[in-house]
């Protein structure tokens, strides 16, 4: 078998690992969104989505660390994996964890304070539930800054069946919490923060363990090396502003929308966050799996190799992700209404247009990966810059001259066409990527299909009434129609013999 089947045998693998983990930890996590809400009514559930938001942005420096280790562990993999770099590629990655945790305590304990006590539109008489909850949503924010490194190895080995055993662990924790928070007699909002650090803190150990005793790259040292750590601050500033543009998008307009409208907005976003969180989970699992080849493969310059993965991966991710987003797209009130029976206003609308910007970036996915396996991201990211502080600045426009909350999630979509165009072009002058290449092999694929499965469809709900049996039929003939135009339109006749072949031979192990 060659590298390029073997190394497609993996992706498949991963991949489905990682989908096995997704659509378990997905079904709990919508099971537990519903009893959540039900438990702690629309507005201690809006406050504990704000108040989280508040944390969330120093996620900028968790994902930072994730990103420069998974990059530089990833690429050092693909150069043969010398042991003594890999060591330092660690202790370097520690040592920063150690001063960034720092920070966060500084900050959150002083600017994030204030900012909560303060600006939020919080109940007077929640406020102090919500500083609890917020306590406790920097600890565990903490823990997860510590595991960046260790998912960081996990995923750089390739090692998707943990990944996948670690997020199952992890929704039966969520399972448990939940049990908990609606039997105990005790005040809901904080318990809640409560139970959710103790998830945290089983997560942590379990990583930290398995970490341990699996890699031997992990045997630290406080061996400062000046050159690894100009390297790391090199790449990572462009990180870091990405990942501070990114987190003010997606917890910055929760803030912009909680101080316009009140807790009970953040309600309904936190709930169109959560459903399109488990949809994307299905695509993501193959991103995953993807990029670890992608910087093995730039790291080897076997150019033909990366960029046909490449065309392939982003078809792949798009169809995995939107076969489910079809169904959604079309029924989505009737959804929402048999998942939660109350659905806070604009619920339907936030949902539809998160799904569809989720959809949209599902098509840089793997240009983001070959660009941070070159090391040389500061032209790339900066259209990224460009385009989050404009979708932030038309929100915060389009909601102080008064219009409808959802407009906040409309800038993001209006602007994409522009910044995927200018990523594209970076691409190409870096890299040589094709734009002809990837529309041919990729876009024009994933167009065809969206307009096939998703129109017909559409019509048919606007010349009909709706009706519970009608929805019915819809969801399960929209999930096979698009199924079979994927298989038909969106796969060319070599993946359909494979996916023929793969089939076969799983029924046949089963009978």
């Amino acid at each position: 078998m060659n590298a390029s089947s073997q190394n497609s045998k993996k992706i498949v693998k991963n991949t489905l690992a990682l989908y096995f983990r997704q659509i378990i930890t997905m079904l709990v996590m919508l099971f537990t969104s519903r009893i959540i809400l039900q438990t702690l009514g629309v507005t201690d559930f809006g406050i504990s989505n704000v108040v989280g938001s508040v944390v969330a942005m120093f996620v900028v420096f968790s994902n930072t660390l994730t990103v420069i280790t998974q990059r530089f562990i990833t690429v050092e993999l693909g150069n043969g994996g010398n042991s003594v770099n890999l060591q330092k590629i660690f202790s370097t990655s520690i040592i920063l964890q150690i001063a960034i945790a720092i920070i966060v305590v500084i900050l959150s304990q002083t600017v994030g304070l204030w900012f909560l006590n303060n600006k939020l539109n919080i109940p007077a008489e929640r406020l102090l539930a919500a500083n609890w909850v917020y306590q406790f949503a920097v600890l565990s924010f903490l823990l997860s800054l510590l595991n960046s490194t260790f998912t960081a190895l996990i995923v750089s080995h390739e090692d998707m069946h943990i990944y996948g055993f670690v997020g199952i662990f992890d929704a039966v924790l969520r399972l448990g919490t939940v049990y908990l928070l609606v039997i105990a007699d005790a005040d809901k909002l904080i318990l809640f923060g409560m139970l959710g650090f103790a998830a945290s803190c089983a997560m942590s150990l379990f990583y930290f363990v398995y970490c341990r005793k699996k890699y031997s790259d992990t045997k630290f040292s406080l061996a400062f090396d000046k050159s690894l750590f100009k390297e790391f601050g090199g790449y990572g500033k462009h990180v870091f502003i990405s990942s501070v543009f990114m987190v003010l998008n997606i917890y910055g307009i929760g803030i912009m929308l909680n101080m316009f409208f009140g807790p009970a907005i953040n309600a309904a976003k936190g709930i169109a966050t959560t459903v399109n969180t488990a949809l994307s989970s299905l695509g993501n699992s193959f991103k995953q799996s993807l990029s670890p080849q992608l910087m093995k493969a730039y790291a080897q310059k076997n150019c033909e190799y990366m960029w046909d993965l490449s065309a392939r991966g982003t078809r792949f991710m798009f169809f995995l992700f939107f076969v489910f987003s079809v169904p959604l797209l079309l029924e989505t009130e009737f959804l929402l209404k048999l998942w939660l029976g109350e659905v806070p206003e604009y619920t339907a609308i936030f949902a539809r247009l998160i799904i569809i910007f989720s959809l949209l970036n599902v098509l840089i996915y793997t240009m983001d990966s070959i660009n941070h396996a070159t090391g040389k991201i500061g032209a790339y990211s900066s259209v990224g810059y460009v385009g989050s502080a404009l979708e932030l600045l038309f929100a915060y426009f389009f909601l102080k001259a008064g219009f409808a909350p959802y407009f906040a999630f409309v800038a993001p979509i209006l602007l994409f066409p522009i910044c995927i165009t200018a990523q594209c072009m970076v691409m190409k002058k870096q890299v040589g990527f094709s734009i002809k290449h990837f529309t041919q092999k990729a876009l024009i694929p994933i167009f065809l299909v969206s307009m096939l499965s998703f129109l017909p469809f559409y019509f048919v709900n606007k010349l009909f009434l709706q009706s519970f049996w009608q929805s019915w039929i819809v969801l399960l003939t929209s999930v096979l129609w698009t199924g079979f135009v994927i298989l038909f339109v969106g796969l060319k006749n070599d993946e359909r013999v494979k996916i023929y072949a793969f089939v076969k031979r799983k029924v046949g192990q089963v009978l």
